[in-house]
C-alpha cells in the first residue's frame, strides 16, 4: 500500500437523535462492520490510525489510507475433468463450453492441469481490482443492516426501516465525494451543526476537515473529548458552588449521547427535600433527570444543588436554569413522598408481602427465603462469636423493602432503603447494617459488608441461592446464568477469605441443604457439585491473582474446605515454591509418590531404624523426625510458612537418600521399612499441599 493511491475515508450517517444507551453500541458496531467489510474485499487501509464517532445525531467513521481500489488479482480456475469435458468423438461437452463461458474463454483456448487425479481444463485469470467506489456501498449496506438495532423504525413513504430517520450522508475519500445512496439519502460532502446554534449544511473539504468543521458549527464530533468535556465542566462548575459534583460513569456515558455542545450549569432545590435519605434524591436527579448531584465534598452529604448539562448556550441562562429547578421539584416530591408513605408500614410486617413473591418456583417465595436466610444466619453468627438472634432479625427485613415503593420505583436502592428504614424504626445499629450491606459485594471489586452481623447475612443469602437452585437442577451452562450463580459464589469466597471467616465450607453448605428441607430434596451428589462450582471459581480468582495452575491444584488437592485455611496454604506453597530447595523437594515428593503408588499398600506400618542398612537412611529418618516434632504445632496453628521453611531443610538428606538408597530392595523387612520412611516424609509434605501437584 502506498500513500499515492491512498487517502482518508470518512463516513457519516446524519439522523435524528439515536437512543442514547445503545449508540455507543451501535456506532462500534458499525465501525467493526466497515472495516470487516474491507479487509473481506482486500482494500487496504491502516487500522490501527482508524476510529469511530458517535454523537446523538450522527454516527461516522474515519479510516486512514485507504486504497483506491483492490489488487488485480491472478486466479486459477480448475474446470471439468479432460474425461468429461470431451466425448468420444474428441467433441466439447456441455462441460467443457459451460466452463468456458464462465471464464470468458473458448474451448481451445483453456490449459490442461495434469494431476495425480488424472488431467483437467483449467485456466489462469489476470482479474482486474475493483475501484472503492464500486466496492462502498455494499459493504456499507451490509454492516448497518447487521447492527444490534433495538427497535428499528420506518419514515415517509420508505420501505426500508433504521433506528431512526436519516437525513444527511456524508462519504469522502481524501476530497473525493464517492457517489452512492443510503436509506434515501444521496452521499455528498455537507454535513449539520448544532440543531439551534448552526444548523448548517456545512461542506466539508477532507476527513482532517470534519470535526473542526463540527467544532465550529458547535458540535463536538469525537464522543471521548466530548465526554471528558462534560466531567471536567460539571465538576467545575460544582467546586465553584463549594462542593464536589458527582460524577458516575453510567450517567457520564448517557449524558455524552445525550448533548452535541455540553454547557454546564447549575440549579437547586429547597433544602427541606433534604430530610428524604440522600440516596433516593440522587437516584431521582440521576436516574430520571440526569442532572448530576452537588455533595459537600466527595466522600460529604448532599447539598440542594445539581448540574445540568445543557446542549446550548441559552440567550437567557436564569430562565434556563429555573426550568431545570421547575421540573426537578416534582420528581423530588415523588421521592419525599414515596419515603413518607413507606415509613408508615414498618419492615417486619412487610414479610407476609414477601410470601407473595415468587422466588423460584421450586423454592418457593421470597418469604421462604428470607426465613432460610435467617436459620443459616443465625448459625454462622453463633460460630463468630456474633449475635445470633440479631443475625435473624436482620434476616428477616432484608428483603422486605422490595415490596417499597421507593424501592418499587428506584430498584437500584434495594437495601440501602432498607437499611434507612430500619434505622428510623429504630432497629439496632447491627441490623440495620447488615439490611443495608447484605447484598454487597454487588460485583467484582466492590467492598464487603464490615459488621459480622452483615457478613452472617450476606453468606446465608448466597448459600441459599445456590444451594437452592443447585437442587433444582438449574446449574449455569455456558454463559446462561439467570440466578447469577457465578458472582454469588464469588461473593462467598470473598466473605469467607477477606472476612476471614474460618468455618468450613462443607458446614455452610450443609447448614443451608437443612434449611431447605421440606421444600426441596438435596443430595450428597448435588451438595459436592455446589462444593465444587464455588471451588472452581475459587481457582479461577486466585490465579487471576497471581497464583499458577500447578500452586492451586497442589493446595486444593488438600482435604481442607476451609477457605481462608486455603489461602494461607496457598501463600506458604508461592513463598516455597521461591526458595532455591523447593525444585528439588517438589520432584523428590513426586518421586515419592509414583514409588508409594505402584507398592499399593494400605498400612505402611512403623518405621524400624534397626533395619536401616545405610547411613543416609538414618540421616533422613533423624531429620524427618526433627521436623515432625515442631510440625504438628504449626499445622494445627495453620503456621504453613515457617512448616514449609523447615522442610525445606530435608534437601540435603533427601537428595543424599535418593543417590545411595534403592526402595524397592530384595529383601522384604528392608523394602517396607524404606516405604513407610517415605511415606512418612509425604505425609509431612501433604500436611499442607500435594507437592506431586506443584511440578
Amino acid at each position: 500500500m502506498t500513500e499515492s493511491n491512498t487517502a482518508d475515508l470518512l463516513v457519516e450517517l446524519g439522523c435524528e437523535e439515536l437512543p442514547p444507551k445503545a449508540l455507543a453500541t451501535l456506532a462500534r458496531a458499525f465501525f467493526d462492520g466497515v472495516c470487516a467489510g474491507l479487509d473481506d474485499a482486500g482494500v487496504g487501509f491502516d487500522a490501527n490510525a482508524s476510529t469511530y464517532y458517535f454523537t446523538p445525531r450522527r454516527m461516522a467513521l474515519r479510516l486512514a489510507l485507504v486504497e483506491a481500489r483492490q489488487p488485480d488479482r491472478r486466479v486459477e480456475r480448475r474446470g471439468p475433468s479432460v474425461q468429461a469435458a470431451f466425448d468420444t468423438e474428441g467433441q466439447p461437452t456441455r462441460a467443457a463450453t459451460g466452463f468456458a463461458a464462465s471464464v470468458g474463454l473458448e474451448v481451445d483456448q483453456l490449459d490442461r492441469l495434469a494431476t495425480d487425479k488424472g488431467e483437467w481444463l483449467a485456466c489462469t485469470l489476470d482479474i482486474p481490482g475493483e475501484p472503492l467506489s464500486a466496492l462502498l456501498f455494499p459493504i456499507l449496506q451490509q454492516s448497518l443492516d447487521k447492527l444490534p438495532v433495538p427497535k428499528p423504525m420506518r419514515w415517509s413513504d420508505h420501505e426500508f426501516s433504521f433506528v431512526r430517520p436519516v437525513h444527511w450522508l456524508v462519504v469522502l475519500h481524501g476530497e473525493n465525494v464517492i457517489d452512492g445512496e443510503l436509506y434515501g439519502c444521496a452521499a455528498g460532502r455537507l454535513t449539520r451543526g448544532h440543531r439551534i446554534h448552526s444548523p448548517g449544511p456545512h461542506s466539508v473539504g477532507s476527513p482532517a476537515d470534519w470535526l473542526d468543521i463540527l467544532e465550529s458549527a458547535f458540535v463536538i464530533g469525537d464522543h471521548r473529548v466530548r465526554r471528558s468535556r462534560i466531567s471536567e465542566s460539571a465538576q467545575a462548575v460544582g467546586q465553584a458552588q463549594g462542593g464536589w459534583t458527582r460524577v458516575t460513569d453510567a450517567l457520564l456515558d448517557e449524558v455524552c449521547n445525550l448533548v452535541e455542545w455540553p454547557v454546564a450549569v447549575v440549579g437547586r432545590f429547597e433544602e427541606d427535600f433534604l430530610a428524604v435519605p440522600p440516596e433516593a434524591l440522587i437516584a431521582s436527579m440521576e436516574s430520571h433527570q440526569k442532572f448530576f448531584p452537588v455533595l459537600a465534598s466527595e466522600d460529604g452529604e448532599l447539598t440542594p444543588a445539581f448540574v445540568v448539562m445543557a446542549n446550548l448556550d441559552s440567550a437567557d441562562p436564569a430562565e434556563m436554569v429555573a426550568g431545570y429547578e421547575r421540573v426537578v421539584r416534582p420528581r423530588l416530591a415523588d421521592a419525599r413522598f414515596f419515603w413518607e408513605q413507606d415509613l408508615k408500614t414498618p419492615l417486619g410486617d412487610r414479610l407476609e408481602a414477601l410470601d407473595r413473591i415468587v422466588f423460584q418456583e421450586k423454592l418457593g417465595s421470597i418469604g421462604d427465603k428470607v426465613r432460610r436466610i435467617a436459620s443459616v444466619a443465625s448459625k454462622i453468627a453463633s460460630f463468630s462469636g456474633s449475635d445470633a438472634a440479631l443475625a435473624e432479625r436482620a434476616a428477616l427485613l432484608s428483603k422486605c423493602d422490595l415490596v417499597t415503593q421507593m424501592v418499587g420505583e428506584f430498584p437500584e436502592l434495594q437495601g440501602i432503603m432498607g437499611g434507612h428504614y430500619a434505622r428510623a424504626e429504630g432497629e439496632d445499629p447491627a441490623v440495620v447494617d447488615a439490611v443495608e450491606a447484605h447484598y454487597r459485594p454487588r460485583y467484582a471489586g466492590d467492598d464487603l459488608p464490615t459488621g459480622e452481623t452483615a457478613r452472617a447475612v450476606a453468606l446465608a443469602d448466597r448459600l441459599d441461592t445456590l444451594v437452592g437452585i443447585f437442587a433444582t437442577g438449574m446449574k449455569p451452562t455456558g454463559s446462561k446464568d439467570p440466578f447469577a450463580l457465578r458472582r454469588a459464589a464469588l461473593g462467598v469466597i470473598r466473605l469467607l477469605t477477606e472476612g476471614e471467616l474460618a468455618i468450613d465450607l462443607d458446614e455452610l453448605l450443609a447448614y443451608s441443604r437443612d434449611a431447605l428441607l421440606g421444600q426441596i430434596e438435596i443430595s450428597d451428589q448435588q451438595l459436592a457439585e455446589v462444593r465444587g462450582f464455588i471451588l472452581e471459581r475459587l481457582k479461577h480468582l486466585w490465579i487471576e491473582q497471581g497464583a499458577t495452575t500447578r500452586q492451586m491444584n497442589a493446595v486444593l488437592a488438600a482435604p481442607v474446605t476451609n477457605l481462608p485455611d486455603l489461602r494461607a496454604r496457598l501463600d506458604a506453597v508461592i513463598g516455597f515454591m521461591a526458595q532455591p530447595a523447593a525444585e528439588s523437594l517438589v520432584a523428590a515428593n513426586k518421586r515419592i509418590g509414583n514409588i508409594l503408588k505402584q507398592a499399593e499398600l494400605s498400612d505402611y506400618g512403623d518405621i524400624d531404624p534397626d533395619r536401616f542398612v545405610l547411613e543416609e537412611e538414618g540421616c533422613l529418618f533423624d531429620a524427618v523426625s526433627s521436623a515432625s516434632s515442631a510440625l504438628p504445632e504449626q499445622l494445627a496453628s495453620g503456621g504453613y510458612a515457617a512448616v514449609l521453611t523447615r522442610l525445606a531443610e530435608l534437601r540435603e538428606p533427601v537428595d543424599a537418600y535418593f543417590d545411595k538408597v534403592m526402595v524397592m530392595d530384595d529383601d522384604a523387612g528392608i523394602r517396607a521399612n524404606r516405604l513407610a520412611q517415605l511415606h512418612a516424609l509425604k505425609t509431612l509434605f501433604d500436611g499442607v499441599a500435594d507437592f506431586a501437584q506443584a511440578d
